[in-house]
């Protein structure tokens, strides 16, 4: 894995595990996580582990940058913290 997958699959992870633990925390209040949120995880969990499988090679780290910014856009309501996680990991695509 290249340094620049290895940077960008840091990044979406602590985005993924940041909304994993907004997802948990939702459900523990009793509050049904809404669709929306439940689809940002799964999306950052995919991405996370398109970029740490060895064989095939993952694509190229710019390729991952339109799809991160699109989740940005969806970060709403209870998933707004996660935003900022995803915008460094938007930076990080678009440096490499």
């Amino acid at each position: 894995m290249s340094l620049a997958h290895q940077n960008l699959a840091v990044a979406v992870g602590a985005a993924k595990q940041l909304a994993k633990s907004l997802l948990l925390d939702s459900e523990r209040d009793g509050t049904a996580p809404t669709g929306r949120s439940s689809a940002l995880y799964l999306s950052l969990m995919v991405m996370h582990k398109q970029l740490l499988v060895a064989e095939p090679p993952p694509p190229p780290v710019s390729q991952f940058a339109a799809d991160l910014e699109q989740l940005a856009r969806a970060c709403k309501g209870r998933m707004d913290p996660v935003k900022p996680l995803i915008e460094a990991a938007v930076r990080v695509a678009r440096e490499m």
